[in-house]
């Protein structure tokens, strides 16, 4: 479309039309998350007043996804990926719709969101390496980059608008409204995602057992050296700097003294910052030193994270979550794009199932980040988290050369 090319190359992959497709699909998909996110955090420390039990449905979301991810992975290398999408987004709009009407017949309790948490996370383990494994398919080489950053700044966009609009429509339409709507969004992710076309599966001759094909991905990322340190790079920040985003909810009431309104407003300070973080990646698809991109984007994230953890005031909070999502999309998008440039296609699910096992350990490592809280403060837990991110980024500038040469 020509409309993109006024923009120079920031929007080039739009210009393809099944990209688009999968892009808009992609981004009520991340609506469903954030929103998700938002609602079970307040519905959860509502019910309960307490970080560990934000830590518990967290972990129980991400248990699944890091068990199950290195078979939903060599599934999507196996199987049409578009189906497993359509399928498995399916699935998680009728768990949701579930929470809605147990909050509308006021049975609701906390074990329930402990289940949805962990189908939640099964879901998760096939539909996200199909997603992220797509990319490379759907558009040239040279833009894999540029399509998973635009990917990325819609998903960071609906950090800025989801929370904002589940915080205002918890008050308007109540818990279970917002978690209905949050349904409806699933359900159209799915359907955008019909309009993109099959591209095709392996055929029965090349096509291993599931446990070998498992344990081919494996061994594929620990002899690539490259891959290793880039895994590295995934693991190390989301341990200690993502938690912040489920204790993010208890901090505002607790902290900055603010309600649901308030969390929605830091929640979307921070994708103001990310949509910026994602549209400079975008930006530089040609740039030739993106191992200090990554390396840069991470100390970004920690040093920020380090800044808000020091402060009680909502109203400088709000400034520097800008800072605490801009270098964290920068983090993210560019390895993300790095792991698919450096390993061939035929493994691109496998990667991204392993990659995706590094997301899913960030809400298991809420859980004892929860419990800390409760004990020394979210303040404390949140800052050291920070100052370990950066310390950790300074070892691997200094020790990875395959870093600093990517």
């Amino acid at each position: 479309m020509r409309i993109f090319s006024r923009w120079g190359t920031t929007f080039n992959s739009l210009e393809n039309r099944d990209y688009r497709w999968f892009w808009l699909s992609s981004t009520f998909a991340a609506t469903v998350m954030q929103m998700n996110l938002v609602a079970r955090s307040w519905l959860v420390f509502d019910l309960t007043d307490s970080y560990s039990a934000l830590g518990w449905v967290s972990f129980c979301a991400g248990v699944p996804l890091f068990i199950l991810s290195p078979f939903g992975g060599a599934i999507a290398d196996r199987f049409e990926k578009r189906g497993l999408i359509v399928f498995s987004q399916i699935l998680m709009g009728l768990v949701i719709l579930g929470i809605s009407i147990l909050i509308f017949t006021d049975v609701i309790e906390f074990w329930q969101l402990v289940v949805a948490a962990l189908l939640n996370g099964v879901f998760l383990a096939f539909n996200l390496p199909s997603r992220q494994s797509l990319v490379p398919r759907l558009v040239e080489r040279r833009l894999v980059m540029n399509a998973v950053a635009l990917n990325s700044g819609s998903q960071n966009m609906n950090r800025i608008v989801a929370p904002a609009v589940a915080g205002v429509m918890i008050s308007v339409i109540g818990m279970e409204g917002v978690y209905l709507l949050t349904a409806g969004f699933a359900f159209l992710s799915a359907a955008l995602m019909l309009f993109v076309p099959s591209k095709g599966t392996l055929s029965l001759e090349e096509r291993g057992s599931l446990r070998n094909e498992v344990r081919e991905g494996l061994r594929y990322v620990r002899h690539n050296e490259t891959l290793r340190a880039l895994m590295i790079m995934a693991i190390i920040p989301i341990v200690f700097g993502m938690p912040y985003l489920m204790l993010l909810s208890g901090y505002a009431k607790e902290v900055l003294g603010v309600e649901n309104e308030g969390f929605g407003g830091l929640l979307s300070m921070a994708g103001v910052g990310a949509v910026i973080g994602s549209i400079v990646i975008a930006t530089m698809t040609d740039f030739s030193r993106k191992g200090w991109l990554l390396i840069v984007s991470a100390a970004v994230f920690g040093v920020f994270l380090m800044l808000f953890a020091s402060t009680d005031n909502f109203v400088f909070a709000l400034l520097l979550m800008m800072g605490v999502g801009l270098g964290n999309a920068g983090y993210l998008s560019v390895n993300n794009s790095l792991l698919l440039l450096s390993s061939e296609e035929r493994m691109h699910g496998r990667v991204m199932s392993l990659y995706m096992m590094s997301i899913a350990i960030m809400p298991m490592a809420v859980l004892p980040m929860g419990v800390l809280s409760d004990v020394a403060g979210a303040q404390i837990v949140i800052g050291v988290g920070g100052a370990l991110l950066v310390l950790f980024t300074v070892l691997m500038t200094i020790l990875s050369s395959t870093l600093r040469r990517l």
